[in-house]
This record gives C-alpha cells, sequence and structure tokens, in this order.
C-alpha cells in the first residue's frame, strides 16, 4: 500500500513536509513530481507500507496535521 500524504505547488514546502514526516520517524516518504492542469505539483507520498501497518501510519500522518492520507496505486 502507497498513500498520498499531501501535493504541493511549491517544492520548498513539499521538502518541509517530507522532512516533518522523516522527524517523526516515518520512513518511506518521497516526493514525485507530476503536471496538474498544466502546472507542475509536488506529491509527497509514503510507501509501500505493509497492511497490517497501515492503519497505524495514517494515524501517526494524521496527528502530525496533514489529514487523512489517501491510498493511491502506483
Amino acid at each position: 500500500m502507497t498513500y498520498q500524504v499531501a501535493s504541493f505547488a511549491a517544492r520548498t514546502n513539499a521538502e518541509h513536509a517530507l522532512s516533518i514526516l522523516a522527524d517523526a520517524g516515518i520512513q518511506g516518504g518521497r516526493l514525485l513530481d507530476a503536471d496538474a492542469n498544466g502546472r507542475k505539483v509536488w506529491r509527497l507520498r509514503v510507501g509501500p507500507v505493509d497492511a497490517s501497518n497501515a492503519p497505524e501510519l495514517v494515524a501517526r500522518i494524521a496527528g502530525l496535521g496533514f489529514g487523512q492520507p489517501q491510498r493511491v496505486r502506483e
């Protein structure tokens, strides 16, 4: 399972969010650049995550103020 935590228009904001996850001990975070409506965005994703660990991870990410991460397919 892979989760999208957030997406950002500014790379610096995306990098800051990634460092928040890392500082909280959440491993496997990465930034992926993409185009959305002709604009570059950076997607912050975590995974792959073992299904048995997913509920705890989702709760930890939400507890950091990111909101509920969305499960995505890659």
